[in-house]
């Protein structure tokens, strides 16, 4: 059945298609919706969808054109309860997780409830660890992120939130905290792993960067690490981090991603886009 909801959305529409599907599913996330009919409020991340094809997904409107932070009115149809597997395990869907848009009535709408959410959403949250500047959380990702000092380099510091609607972050504080307490040991750690890992892929890269029977002096593993320098530093709720470098073009300018647990130590080195 379709029924009518005011809508505070949080971020403009994105899209995706998996595997051979024709459409794409374009999605906005949701801060919180009253049932015109029960004039109810629900403050909930629930996530608008609708199907674009090909050549609706490239238009910039894509079809509907919802835009985040407003409040729209519109004509939804509840999605149904339904189980799904993730990862080995069985998880059940609530009815009404996701609303399927089939109109949207009115655009830029005010409602006193939902303008408080919103105002209350757009509110800065900041906190300062040791060794950063302020961090803000970005409440769309759930992650505070700004400046901080990794052994004694200038680098981008993001700590997940405590949980999807927190406004802290003391379990990513309590890893980062134990990460600067031995900075120069974890640091020394990421890039020793790092020049294991793939020194001899960046001297796979340096020989496909001379011409034939030019003499090049291959990189070696402690060059490698030496020539490593951090950019950011990602720390997430479970003990988990990441160092990102930049590869000194080793890799022609990509970025060298370590990995690793505050309890079981780097478990892994990857160069990425």
């Amino acid at each position: 059945n379709l029924k009518e909801v005011l809508v505070l959305t949080e971020r403009g529409a994105g899209a995706c298609r998996i595997g051979q599907e024709k459409l794409w599913e374009a999605s906005v996330t949701i801060l919180a919706m009253i049932d015109v009919e029960t004039n109810q409020i629900v403050e909930d991340k629930k996530t608008l969808v609708w199907l674009l094809t090909d050549e609706q997904c490239r238009t910039e409107e894509k079809i509907f054109h919802i835009e985040g932070q407003k409040i729209y009115r519109l004509k939804v149809q509840e999605s149904i309860a339904y189980k799904q597997d993730f990862f080995g395990e069985t998880i059940e869907v609530a009815q009404g997780r996701s609303l399927w848009v089939r109109e949207v009535i009115e655009r830029d709408c005010h409602e006193e409830r939902l303008d408080t959410v919103l105002a209350k959403f757009q509110m800065p949250v900041k906190i300062k660890p040791e060794g950063c500047g302020e961090l803000l959380l970005d409440k769309s990702l759930g992650m505070f992120s700004g400046d901080g000092m990794w052994t004694g380099c200038e680098c981008l510091v993001h700590l997940d939130a405590d949980d999807e609607s927190a406004e802290t972050a003391e379990d990513a504080l309590d890893t980062w905290n134990k990460l600067v307490a031995e900075a120069s040991k974890w640091d020394e750690e990421a890039r020793a792993y790092a020049a294991k890992e793939l020194v001899d892929n960046a001297n796979d890269w340096l020989y496909d960067s001379v011409e034939e029977g030019e003499e090049v002096e291959e990189i070696t593993v402690e060059a490698f690490a030496q020539r490593l320098e951090i950019s950011e530093v990602c720390v997430s709720t479970d003990g988990n981090f990441e160092f990102f470098y930049d590869d000194d073009d080793m890799f022609w300018g990509h970025v060298i991603i370590v990995s690793g647990n505050i309890t079981d130590g780097i478990d892994d080195a990857t160069m990425a886009g």
